[in-house]
């Protein structure tokens, strides 16, 4: 579409060789540890599978026990932003500069401005006494998944097709979700004027739109599970999003009374 912007992402690459070295293993030696209490949450998921719903419940749930990081970012203030609220602003020479230094997490480019996540901001979280909550690409546990993160790493998983499609539905209609509607109306639009006079119309492009969307959410879904899937600790189901709130609180509470497996790398 003409008047789409475009997103494009980068990830780092340093640090990877010896994360890459393991994806070949089939087995991973582990050991067993007394309870403790991760460092960091991990939530990996297709994007619209509602991390970011789970993550902002955790944090309201617990403010003393949970934090996460605010990203930065090179573009301009607004004029009723204040900086650390819900950005840090830094010069884009500045963010290139600590890109190519290896300082962020995770990185991209978004209507021409840079956006990430710095790795430093994750200790800064941790030092006060909380567990940093990330929701981040798959590709981050490449970093994240050593024994300087202590990650509890939580796959948040697409229910089916039909299920995923009524509680969409159930959102739009209390006025929860608006992005897909957001793409819909940029869609429609650049559509020629005399197909948005066909009510029909109107009304079918929507839910095509919809139904490619919430498909594309079950198969990315599925591709991140197969690819990354022996290095979750936990797959919740997102069908019912209270549901899934409170599996997702109830094993976070066990960590602190039962024993875990963690990678041997982590302990030696």
């Amino acid at each position: 579409m003409g008047g789409k912007k475009k997103k494009k992402m980068m990830y780092l690459t340093t640090k990877n060789a010896e994360f890459d070295r393991h994806e070949l293993l089939i087995y991973e030696e582990v050991a067993k540890m007394p309870p403790f209490r991760r460092k960091t949450l991990v939530l990996i998921g297709a994007q619209g599978v509602g991390r970011r719903s789970l993550k902002n419940k955790l944090l309201v749930s617990d403010p003393q026990r949970y934090g996460t990081t605010v990203p930065y970012t090179s573009r301009k203030p607004k004029v009723d932003e204040k900086d650390g609220q819900m950005y840090l602003f830094m010069s884009r020479s500045e963010m290139e500069s600590d890109i190519k230094n290896g300082r962020f997490l995770e990185h991209g480019e978004y209507d021409g401005n840079l956006y990430g996540t710095k790795i430093n901001s994750i200790h800064e979280v941790v030092e006060t006494g909380k567990v940093c909550i990330l929701d981040v690409n798959p590709q981050a546990l490449k970093i994240l998944r050593t024994a300087e993160f202590l990650p509890y790493v939580v796959f948040i998983e697409a229910p089916d097709f039909e299920v995923l499609k009524a509680m969409n539905r159930s959102a739009i209609e209390a006025g929860v979700v608006t992005k897909q509607l957001t793409n819909f109306q940029s869609q429609l639009q650049n559509q020629d004027v005399t197909l948005l006079r066909k009510n029909v119309l109107t009304v079918k492009v929507p839910a095509l739109c919809m139904d490619s969307e919430l498909k594309r959410t079950v198969e990315e879904s599925a591709r991140i599970q197969r690819a990354y899937g022996h290095y979750f600790d936990l797959t919740i189901i997102n069908d019912n999003l209270e549901n899934a709130f409170r599996k997702l609180k109830g094993a976070l509470e066990k960590q602190g009374v039962e024993q875990q497996w963690v990678p041997v790398s982590w302990v030696f």
